[in-house]
């Protein structure tokens, strides 16, 4: 009988080997195409050889020495990235594989495309070419110490000052002090700060400002500006979160970003073609973290994966001394491979999001703004959506990793610490759910009015609540479980929900129900508007992309039926868990329901087989995972053995060449060999 160590190499072998398909085709799905799939590969292969970046013993550092091991990381990235002429695209790639919150990450992430979609093209001249190349080290400055991402509540002001032609930036309490701002703590010498733009006594609202913070001599903070470090977090330890306070901090009028509002020298303001532009920097990370959200969940899934498929647990076969492949349990499958599905869903719902909102951007730059709303919800939705499904979906992946989840070397929770974050920035999920909600109710009742009205696709289903009557006799038309598995019968009940939850919301409302009454309300119907979009997505996706040939070959076959069981292991988890609400209008009826369950537990078994093999198409290196458990080998044993070895407290400053621990002579020596005095329990009353 091989060794644990052996029989993990053949498990995971096997699992390759039963895979009915090419996992490197679907590789390019991961990273958007064949050839750029080829670029960012290049990306990885040039941070694995830059010694710089290892990670190695990542693990076992501080906060205070991750951010001192950051800074070199910064410099070469920089480096790397004017080197090679580096792409948006491919440098925030190269932040991506570098796999930590270096402390200029917000710089680009954040500070660059505020400047580029907010400062009139004047101003761009002026300051792009600093902050492009790093002379300016910006950071967005938005939240507050007691206000997240509410504009309208921000009390930072920015005060014209008509007769020296300025801008007089003031924090007015302590609560306004902006903070959790990454990269201002100790980085950035540039702010794009938003603030209450006040003129002539009249508060206009928030607006973008670029706000100098740190001397370009020196970097010193400038007069006025009180800068620190915010302090320890839960993830992210590498980047500088930081606190700012504005004394009465002066800057020039034209400082103001001025691309859709300006403000004359008279003090004459000018406002935008659409009062939510304000909220382009945060639509834009919102769109960002949908695609995070995408490479997280795959990233856990990947370890969890490989590692239940060689750790072996209990005896189900007793014809073997073998004991069980965890991955063969029905109960593990149930709790891991949904997430892959996730994942894949997610992915499709990215890129849907991607286009919107490049077509967004080119379409604002020509004064149209007819997509600023759907790009808001929508971003608001998925993110909202996907960002909660990965943190708890990743959670749930370590926790399947038995105890030994709980190690670092597993390689899941550093970067699930780093994700936690993204549930609250950029709009607290919950809050989120509230614009979605809105916005709906809004199209529902235009709708009613004009049933003609023009309508973008997600949201088409709304024209079925016109005829109520109708509506409410509406029911699954599925005769069969195989017809449950019919693509359209699914969008049709995922709309129908919907709809329903829509009208419910629409009548609490017309009751009069207080809109803040109707947080939950709100809650359901993002929540189901998002799955039916990320349903349509994801079908819409595997077909326009898997489904092309009119005479497949075999391996298009295989390739398109193993797309279509975690399409439908997607579909069949989020109807099964969110059941009660096909049910209680009659929609489903019971024996549909049980189609329902069973079809789930199909779809798990369809997908077991491949499981390794969908793990794998990731493209996910060793490197990055920087897991024992998730390695490609499957050796987990051995790197948990092996990773041990880093360990300071095993290295010769805590332990001499006896193996004997520091300490041991003045603190461990006296208890060993009673020089502590007796133990004997008190009895009665307490002397201390």
């Amino acid at each position: 009988m091989p060794s644990a160590e052996n029989q993990q190499q053949l498990d995971i072998a096997a699992e390759r080997a039963k895979c009915t398909f090419d996992p490197s085709q679907l590789t390019a799905l991961f990273y958007g195409g064949e050839e750029k799939m080829k670029r960012l590969k290049a990306i990885e292969a040039m941070v694995d050889r830059e010694p710089v970046f290892d990670r190695t013993d990542r693990y076992f550092l501080g906060r205070t020495e991750r951010f001192k091991r950051a800074l070199p990381m910064v410099k070469r990235y920089v480096e790397l990235r004017n080197e090679h002429g580096l792409t948006p695209e491919e440098s925030a790639h190269l932040k991506v594989y570098i796999d930590d919150y270096i402390p200029v990450h917000l710089h680009e992430s954040m500070f660059l495309p505020v400047l580029r979609s907010q400062a009139s093209d004047e101003q761009l001249k002026v300051w792009g070419p600093h902050a492009e190349n790093y002379h300016y080290i910006g950071c967005y400055a938005q939240t507050e110490l007691g206000h997240g991402s509410a504009l309208s509540r921000l009390e930072t002001t920015a005060t014209l000052d008509l007769e020296t032609d300025q801008w007089v930036i003031n924090s007015p309490t302590q609560s306004s002090a902006k903070f959790w701002i990454g990269t201002l703590g100790k980085m950035a010498n540039h702010a794009v700060v938003q603030a209450k733009l006040i003129i002539k006594g009249k508060d206009y609202g928030a607006h973008p400002f670029l706000v100098p913070l740190r001397s370009l001599k020196d970097h010193t903070p400038l007069p006025g500006v009180v800068i620190k470090d915010q302090g320890p977090k839960q993830g992210a330890i590498s980047m500088d979160n930081g606190y700012a306070r504005f004394n009465h901090v002066r800057i020039p009028r034209t400082n103001m970003l001025m691309r859709f509002s300006q403000v004359s020298k008279e003090g004459v303001y000018s406002k935008p073609i659409h009062p939510k532009l304000a909220y382009g920097g945060m639509t834009a990370v919102r769109t960002t973290l949908i695609n995070h959200s995408a490479l997280s969940m795959a990233r856990a899934v990947t370890i969890a994966t490989r590692y239940s498929a060689v750790r072996r647990q209990g005896n189900v076969d007793l014809k073997t001394d073998l004991e069980t492949q965890v991955l063969d349990y029905p109960a593990v499958q149930y709790r891991i491979l949904p997430l892959l599905s996730h994942a894949f869903a997610t992915i499709f719902s990215g890129y849907w999001m991607n286009e919107m909102y490049a077509q967004y951007n080119a379409d604002i730059t020509k004064g149209d703004t007819s997509l600023l709303k759907d790009v808001h919800v929508y971003s608001s939705g998925l993110k909202s959506y996907c960002t909660k499904l990965g943190a708890d979906g990743i959670e749930e992946a370590r926790r399947c990793l038995g105890g030994h989840g709980f190690s670092l070397f597993s390689g899941m929770i550093d970067f699930h610490r780093q994700f936690l974050a993204t549930v609250t920035y950029e709009g607290e999920n919950a809050l989120l759910t509230q614009q979605v909600s809105r916005y709906l109710l809004k199209l529902y009742k235009d709708v009613i009015r004009k049933p003609d009205m023009h309508l973008s696709p997600p949201s088409r289903y709304i024209v079925s609540l016109v005829d109520h009557g109708r509506f409410v006799q509406q029911r699954c038309a599925a005769r069969s479980m195989a017809e449950l598995y019919h693509p359209e019968i699914i969008l049709k009940a995922f709309q129908h929900r919907a709809a329903r939850l829509i009208f419910e919301l629409a009548q609490a409302e017309k009751q009069g129900a207080q809109w803040s009454d109707l947080n939950l309300e709100c809650m359901r119907l993002s929540k189901a508007h998002v799955q039916y979009i990320m349903i349509e997505n994801f079908h819409n996706g595997l077909e326009k992309r898997y489904n092309t040939s009119p005479t497949p070959t075999p391996e298009q076959e295989n390739l398109l039926a193993a797309v279509r069981s975690v399409y439908n292991l997607h579909v069949f988890y989020t109807l099964e868990t969110e059941l009660a609400e096909f049910l209680e209008d009659g929609y489903f009826s019971p024996e549909q329901a049980s189609w329902a369950r069973q079809a789930l537990k199909d779809s798990l078994r369809a997908v077991r087989p491949n499981a390794v093999g969908f793990a794998d198409c990731f493209g996910f290196t060793d490197k990055f995972l920087n897991s024992a458990l998730g390695s490609y080998d499957g050796r987990a044993y051995e790197r948990m053995a092996e990773m041990t070895e880093y360990e300071p407290l095993n290295g010769k400053e805590m332990t001499d060449e006896k193996g004997v621990v520091w300490g041991y002579e003045e603190f461990l020596r006296p208890l060993i060999f009673g020089e502590v005095g007796p133990y004997k329990a008190r009895k009665g009353e307490s002397k201390l």
